[in-house]
């Protein structure tokens, strides 16, 4: 069977990975394509032998590429597993029992892993061919195109509101009442009937309007695991199916986490995703805050990372997907964790090598025919055109590069480009075209669309 659309949302799910395609016609189409993620272990010849008869799992030896930039391929284990909580298990199993073995591709999502092998991303049109278990792709677009078709979304705003028992409204509180408003303008209030009543009555409009796209202000936080856990209680969480898959709705999929950015101790949400639909939290959706739908959809294209996980990451999380890509397309495998220290520097060289950005104070006083200077992209143009990359500056097959770091004196791979300049390449073309393309008389609303698209792309740049 032949299904034309775009891709909204993917997942794994009992040995194969969901797809669902926007079609024009504006319905959605389910599709499974049989696939399975793998992960690869390296060593000894021998060590490799005896972890594939160690344990009950379909492998077989391959070759690629251990770190970036080698001149030969290495022969290592490929081990197929059902799913990434089996493959992790699996992985610490190997790594328990063998510890001088190295483990690769273990912890990449196997959504992102999907699209990599596919060479497909979020949003893009593509035409499917199913036969069987299996789905043959055509990709009919292109992560560089600017000017891409986007189907028509149906969009909703979901609010929650509760009978408070104290000052903080809490998970215990009884159900009030559901706000659902449409994109175009009609909006439901479902107040009426015990809470039983009014969490199907949410169902029932879910699955008559069938949006694609749900807005919440703290769907992470509080509502969507709010409604779960009132559902749980009343005995009817089977049927809080608001999904397009007939599945009650998943909350904890991503733990809430901390973590240290730029001198701040930030909190991030655990993640509540609607099967089938875009569930977006303004509260906790870094880029459409700033940038609106259109940056999200363009850095989740570009970056190629589902939308939903695009919404809710990092921008460097966001960075890491396109550097796995380029990785998964050069036959690079990607360390689980990685062990490698920085080389050792004496103070005279660490001072040369780590002292940051240098200001100039100017001199107090006014002046005339002043002049400013503003570099585009200055440090991701840099390490794209001088071949900045973990792997290239120091590297042991070019001692001889003419191609040096000042002050310092590194040599610079001239063989193999680097993953982080390969990256970077298409960020800094592309927002180059949308700086030139908002220069010319565009209509307000494609005007908007091209200022949130370069927008995005400028923050993904800013963590390189």
């Amino acid at each position: 069977m032949r299904h034309v659309g775009w891709i909204l949302d993917l997942y794994p799910k009992d040995g194969g990975m969901v797809v669902w395609l926007k079609r024009a016609d504006g319905n959605c189409v389910r599709i499974v394509d049989a696939w399975k993620p793998r992960f690869y272990v390296g060593g000894d010849y021998d060590a490799l032998l005896e972890t594939a008869t160690a344990f009950e799992a379909s492998s077989r030896i391959v070759e690629k590429f251990e770190q970036p930039g080698d001149p030969v391929r290495a022969r290592v284990l490929e081990i197929e597993a059902g799913s990434e909580r089996k493959a992790v298990a699996l992985a610490e199993q190997i790594q328990h029992r063998s510890p001088r073995v190295r483990l690769y591709n273990v912890d990449i999502p196997a959504s992102q892993m999907y699209l990599y092998e596919r060479d497909l991303f979020p949003f893009a049109f593509v035409e499917a061919e199913t036969s069987g278990d299996r789905v043959f792709w055509n990709l009919r677009d292109s992560r560089e195109r600017l000017a891409y078709r986007l189907p028509r979304l149906r969009k909703v705003s979901l609010e929650v509101k509760t009978r408070k028992e104290g000052r903080v409204r809490s998970f215990s509180d009884e159900l009030d009442s559901v706000f659902v408003s449409l994109d175009n303008g009609e909006s439901f209030s479902i107040g009426s009937g015990d809470e039983v009543e009014k969490i199907l009555s949410l169902v029932r409009l879910f699955q008559e309007e069938d949006p694609d796209v749900v807005s919440t202000k703290d769907g992470d936080s509080f509502v969507f695991p709010y409604l779960s856990r009132r559902a749980h209680e009343l005995g009817i969480l089977d049927k809080l199916v608001l999904g397009r898959e007939n599945s009650p709705v998943r909350v904890y999929e991503v733990e809430g986490h901390s973590y240290f950015s730029y001198g701040k101790i930030l909190y991030r949400e655990n993640a509540a995703r609607l099967h089938g639909r875009l569930h977006i939290d303004e509260n906790n959706a870094f880029i459409t805050r700033d940038c609106g739908i259109e940056g999200l959809v363009e850095v989740s294209r570009t970056c190629i990372v589902p939308v939903q996980r695009a919404s809710r990451a990092t921008i460097g999380t966001n960075m890491t997907s396109l550097q796995f890509y380029q990785a998964v397309k050069q036959d690079v495998l990607i360390p689980w964790n990685k062990s490698k220290p920085e080389e050792w520097k004496d103070a005279g060289e660490l001072a040369d090598a780590d002292r940051g950005g240098f200001v100039y104070e100017p001199s107090t006083g006014i002046y005339d025919d002043v002049g400013e200077l503003d570099f585009s992209s200055l440090y991701p143009m840099t390490m794209l055109k001088e071949n900045l990359s973990g792997e290239t500056v120091g590297c042991e097959c070019c001692p001889d590069s003419p191609l040096r770091v000042p002050e310092l004196g590194y040599s610079i791979c001239q063989r193999w480009q680097g993953i982080v300049p390969r990256s970077l390449d298409v960020l800094l073309r592309k927002r180059a075209s949308y700086k030139s393309l908002r220069k010319e008389g565009l209509d307000p609303p494609l005007r908007d669309r091209v200022e949130n698209c370069q927008g995005a792309l400028k923050w993904i740049l800013v963590c390189s």
